[in-house]
């Protein structure tokens, strides 16, 4: 009798109706168009802090709805969730050491700080708060649909109407789903995770001091958007695999069988990155990597940089100034287009190349076929590794001119 007075019912299902309504009310109405039909910008935070906190009070009213976790280890939770967020800031930090540090762009004003902590605190008070009714209304065991549903549904949310509607090529769809839906699909999961186990305390924790640092924070990491994919996903993956481990230990109950067969989450998000990962390497997408091995493009690039490319679809779009990657007996070059020359014969354009830091231009033109990509980023130092482990190849000499 008692394990029924947490399952869900009629009722619990229609206030999860209700807050989900409430949180898409709060999406739509925090927009640049709603927004401009006042025009005192303190009004308009007003507003939205009177939206989160009447959503948060709504959730207070509501009955009560127990997180399922055990009662003893709700302080064990919140620690780690402060844990996670920190080693996650500690990342970021890290990675913009190697990437670049900028100045924050937010008021850190005594008054900039005091609205911005009311109107992201109120958000973050009442989002974890509907977070943690509708995962523990609508699950009484470890149900990942309902942790995927409710993940997603927080994180489409969590971005402005404008940002989906600023979408309007393949290009940028990419870079959005990598920079941003991803790594905050990755944090949503770890929260949903967190508001399972300990209600919302231990996911306005973690969300929290990420947000804190975000905000209040006068240096910010200004990394390219491929290590904000990488640190975004990764962190809160590996984060939400360890509190399941940390958990299961913690409650007697990892026993040989949890450590010989690994979780449907830990195992799908797994497959997923997996996944990702290896077609994005083989050039499935329409942009991938590739590691450099000379300096003849440098200061450019240099040897253990990674390039990101995009795929040449027309060659006609290629200009003086490009820098391509293309295949010449079997090797990789990535050199700058110093002459388009038109091939009248077949009627297309073919490549005269040079590599910055060669003294002379390739002997060969560079043929249409012959194109791989244009590259479009570069990522210091992040292909050592591949350098170590794979074994060196010589490249001919008489490949490369001085």
């Amino acid at each position: 009798m008692l394990r029924q007075k947490y399952l869900p019912s009629g009722k619990s299902r229609v206030r999860c109706i209700l807050l989900a309504g409430m949180i898409l009310a709060c999406f739509f109405l925090d927009n640049p168009y709603v927004m401009s039909l006042n025009d005192s910008p303190y009004f308009n935070q007003i507003i939205k802090f009177s939206m989160w906190m009447g959503v948060a009070l709504t959730v207070w009213l509501f009955p009560r709805i127990r997180p399922k976790g055990k009662l003893r280890l709700n302080s064990f939770v919140s620690l780690w969730a402060f844990n996670f967020a920190v080693m996650f800031i500690a990342a970021l930090i890290v990675s913009g050491l190697i990437d670049e540090l900028g100045r924050s762009p937010y008021d850190h004003s005594l008054k900039g700080i005091i609205l911005n902590t009311l109107v992201v605190g109120s958000a973050l008070i009442g989002r974890e708060m509907v977070r943690s009714y509708l995962v523990n209304s609508l699950s009484d065991d470890e149900n990942y649909l309902v942790f995927i549903s409710v993940a997603f549904f927080m994180t489409l949310t969590a971005f402005r109407v404008t940002r989906f509607t600023g979408l309007n090529d393949y290009e940028s769809i990419v870079k959005f789903i990598a920079q941003y839906l991803a790594p905050e699909l990755a944090k949503n999961l770890l929260a949903v995770y967190l508001a399972y186990l300990g209600g919302p305390l231990p996911a306005i924790i973690y969300m929290g001091v990420l947000q804190a640092f975000h905000w209040l924070s006068p240096i910010l990491p200004d990394l390219k958007w491929i290590t904000t994919a990488l640190v975004g996903i990764l962190c809160p993956v590996f984060s939400l695999m360890a509190m399941q481990n940390l958990y299961l230990t913690e409650t007697k109950s990892f026993h040989r069988k949890d450590k010989e067969e690994e979780g449907p989450v830990g195992w799908m998000i797994t497959s997923i990155i997996s996944i990702a990962i290896i077609w994005f390497s083989v050039g499935v997408f329409p942009i991938y990597p590739s590691v450099i091995a000379t300096g003849s493009m440098k200061p450019m690039t240099k040897p253990g940089d990674v390039i990101l490319a995009r795929k040449v679809t027309d060659v006609n779009s290629l200009q003086t100034g490009d820098v391509i990657q293309f295949k010449r007996d079997g090797i990789s070059i990535s050199h700058r287009i110093i002459e388009v020359v038109q091939d009248k014969e077949k009627g297309v354009p073919v490549f005269r190349t040079k590599g910055d830091n060669n003294s002379a231009a390739d002997t060969d033109l560079v043929e249409p076929e012959q194109v791989k990509g244009k590259i479009i980023n570069v990522i210091p130092n992040a292909g050592w590794p591949s350098l170590l482990i794979k074994s060196r190849r010589e490249i001919p000499l008489e490949e490369i001119e001085f």
